[in-house]
C-alpha cells in the first residue's frame, strides 16, 4: 500500500509517542504508589512505636495502656486502629474497633516489625504493623503482641486520584508531542517540497536545473538530478544533431526527386506526377520539422490552427490512387487552435488522415470542437474499425493487425507520443460510421 513519507513519520511519531506515554504512566503509577506504601509504613512503625511505650506492667503484674494522643484511635470505624494481646489473652482493642480483632500472624523473633494487608471483620481493608515485646521478669515475664492497623481506602483513593491526573496530563502532553512532531515532519521534509517544486519547473525553463540551496543531507540527491538532467540534455542534443543531419541529407535527393516530378509531367503522366508530389510534400514536412526542432531544441510551446493543415492534407490524400471515392466531412469551427507548431501538427494529423484513406472503405469525417472544460479533434471512418481488445496493441510501436496492408504499423504509435510530448491525450473508439474513431483530446486552458 502506497502511503505518503509525512503519513509514515507521523504514525512512527504517534506510535512511538503513544508507547512512551503508557510506559510513563505505568511507571510513574507504580512509583507513586511505592512513595505512599513506604509513608504507609513510616506512619505505621511511628505509632507502634509509640503505642509500646504507652503499654506498661503495674506492680500486680497487670498490662496497662495508656490511650495513643491521636483521637482518630478512639473515634469509632475512623479507620486506625490498635490491639495489644497479652501472653494468650484475649486481645485488648481500641475504642475505634467496631468488629472482631485483627487476625495475624505473630512474628516468631521479638523487636521485629512485620508489616500485612489485612481485612476487618467488617470487610474493610486495611495496612498493619505488628511486633512482640517481652515485659517484666521471672515469673511476671510477659509477651505482647502489639499492632497498629489504618484503613488502605485513603491510600488506594490516593493512588487512583493519582493516576487519573497522570493520564488526564500525559494524554495532554502526547498531544502537544504529536502537533510538535507534525511541525517537525513539515520542517523536516520542506527540502524534498521544494525539490518537487524546482523539478516541476525545470520541464518549464530551457536548461532549468536545481538550486543549490539545500541542507546537506539533500544536497546529494540534487546534485545527482542535475548531473541527469545534464546526461539527458546532452543526449537530446546529440539526437537532435543526428536528426538534423539526417534532415540536411535528405534535402538533396528531394530536390532530385522534385526534378523527377517535372520530367514525368513533361511526358504526360501528370498522375504519377501528382502521386510523386504527394509523396515528396509528406517528406518535406518531415524534413522541415526535424530542421526546426534542430534550430531551436528549447522554443517555446506554439498553437496553430487546425484547419488550414487539414485542408491541404485533404486535398494531397485525395488525389491518392484508390481514394477518389471517399467522402470526406470535415466539420470544424472558424478557428481550433492546437497545442503544436505547424510542422508537428501536420505530421501527427498526416498519421491520421493517411490511416483513415488506408482503411475507409467510402467516408471519413473530421470533427473538432470545444467545451469549458476540453478541446477536442477527431478523425473518423467506415472501414473494419479495431477490436477494444486490441486498442493497446495498435498503439504499440511497430504493431500492425493486417501484415496485407502497406506501411511500417508506426503511424497511431508516433501520433500518441506527438500527443503526450504536448500534454494531449489520444483516445481509440468506435466511430458512429462503422470504422475506428481517433479523438485527440487536451484542457481547454491550453488553448485559450
Amino acid at each position: 500500500m502506497k502511503m505518503s513519507l509525512s503519513l509514515r513519520l507521523l504514525l512512527a511519531a504517534a506510535m512511538t509517542t503513544a508507547i512512551a506515554l503508557v510506559a510513563t504512566a505505568i511507571v510513574f503509577n507504580f512509583l507513586f504508589r511505592l512513595y505512599f506504601e513506604d509513608r504507609a509504613r513510616d506512619e505505621l512503625e511511628t505509632y507502634l512505636i509509640l503505642l509500646s511505650g504507652n503499654v506498661s506492667m503495674n506492680s500486680a503484674g497487670e498490662v496497662e495502656i495508656v490511650p495513643i494522643p491521636d483521637p482518630r484511635f478512639n473515634q469509632a470505624l475512623s479507620g486506625y486502629y490498635w490491639q495489644v494481646q497479652v501472653d494468650d489473652t484475649d486481645p485488648l482493642l481500641s475504642p475505634s474497633f467496631w468488629a472482631a480483632p485483627l487476625e495475624l500472624v505473630r512474628p516468631q523473633t521479638a523487636g521485629l516489625i512485620v508489616f500485612a494487608d489485612v481485612i476487618t471483620g467488617t470487610g474493610e481493608p486495611v495496612a498493619a504493623a505488628s511486633w512482640v515485646i517481652t515485659m517484666g521478669d521471672g515469673e511476671s515475664r510477659r509477651e505482647v503482641f502489639l499492632t497498629v492497623a489504618i484503613d488502605r481506602a485513603g491510600l488506594d483513593i490516593s493512588v487512583s486520584r493519582f493516576t487519573m491526573n497522570s493520564v488526564f496530563w500525559l494524554a495532554v502532553l502526547g498531544l502537544f508531542l504529536l502537533v510538535a512532531s507534525w511541525f517537525q515532519v513539515r520542517l523536516g521534509l520542506g527540502p524534498l517540497q521544494k525539490v518537487r517544486s524546482e523539478v516541476a519547473g525545470v520541464s518549464q525553463t530551457p536548461n532549468g536545473r536545481l538550486s543549490s540551496d539545500y541542507p546537506t543531507e539533500v544536497l546529494p540527491l540534487v546534485e545527482e538530478v542535475n548531473q541527469l538532467l545534464n546526461a539527458n540534455a546532452e543526449a537530446l542534443e546529440r539526437a537532435r544533431s543526428r536528426a538534423g543531419d539526417l534532415a540536411h541529407g535528405l534535402k538533396t535527393p528531394l530536390t532530385i526527386m522534385h526534378g523527377i516530378e517535372r520530367k514525368v509531367r513533361r511526358a504526360g503522366h501528370d498522375d504519377l506526377a501528382e502521386d510523386l508530389v504527394t509523396e515528396i510534400t509528406s517528406i518535406q514536412h518531415i524534413v522541415e520539422r526535424e530542421l526546426a526542432s534542430s534550430r531551436d531544441s528549447q522554443q517555446i510551446l506554439r498553437q496553430c490552427d487546425a484547419g488550414p493543415i487539414i485542408e491541404r492534407l485533404h486535398k494531397a490524400l485525395g488525389r491518392q490512387p484508390g481514394a477518389e471515392h471517399i467522402q470526406w466531412e470535415i466539420d470544424l469551427p472558424g478557428t481550433l487552435l492546437l497545442p503544436f507548431d505547424e510542422f508537428d501538427l501536420t505530421e501527427l494529423l498526416g498519421n491520421l488522415l493517411d490511416n483513415a484513406v488506408k482503411w475507409s472503405e467510402g467516408r471519413i469525417a473530421v470533427r473538432g470542437g470545444r467545451d469549458d472544460a476540453q478541446v477536442f479533434l477527431s478523425v473518423e471512418d467506415d472501414g473494419p474499425g479495431i477490436p477494444q481488445t486490441e486498442h493497446d496493441a495498435v498503439l504499440a510501436r511497430g504493431t500492425r493487425l493486417d501484415p496485407e496492408q502497406p506501411g511500417t504499423g508506426l503511424g497511431l504509435s508516433i501520433a500518441q507520443r506527438m500527443a503526450q510530448t504536448h500534454g494531449c491525450t489520444l483516445s481509440l473508439e468506435q466511430s458512429p460510421l462503422g470504422g475506428l474513431k481517433v479523438c485527440l483530446t487536451w484542457a481547454a486552458a491550453r488553448s485559450a
